[in-house]
């Protein structure tokens, strides 16, 4: 299923296959049982709204690389400044969008931390854990 799927939302983008017959009723029953065509908008969305939820619980979209409580956001997170730094993509009418869409909430392409923010941190983590034995 995992080589499958992929290749059925491939298939059905092609022209030729729209207009076949036997890929229309294969299509047709892909759509009865609700099969999702555009997965990476729906998982797009998916981690969007996941980032939302975390700038409202933490005040920032910084999602830290290594986020344990969520680490296929910190892995899209990663991915979009990546994606951003890539020029190709810069010129895609969808990335342009997704990128507007992202800038729109706060987020920061560039999150080269201070000597003085991450003091302060180590300040916290100590005031929170009483050492500076940071795993």
């Amino acid at each position: 299923l995992g080589y499958w799927v992929p290749v059925m939302r491939r298939y059905y983008k092609e022209p030729d296959k729209k207009q076949d017959p036997v890929w229309k009723e294969r299509f047709a029953q892909l759509e009865a049982i609700g099969f999702d065509w555009e997965v990476a908008v729906s998982s797009w969305q998916e981690r969007l709204n996941e980032l939302l939820e975390y700038k409202e619980a933490n005040g920032h979209c910084r999602v830290p690389s290594t986020y344990k409580e969520n680490k296929k956001l910190a892995n899209w997170v990663v991915n979009m400044r990546r994606y951003h730094k890539e020029h190709d993509k810069k010129q895609d009418p969808v990335w342009k969008e997704r990128f507007a869409q992202l800038e729109a909430i706060g987020f920061e392409w560039e999150v080269m931390s201070t000597w003085q923010e991450r003091l302060n941190d180590l300040r916290e983590y100590k005031e929170a854990n009483g050492h500076c034995r940071v795993p």
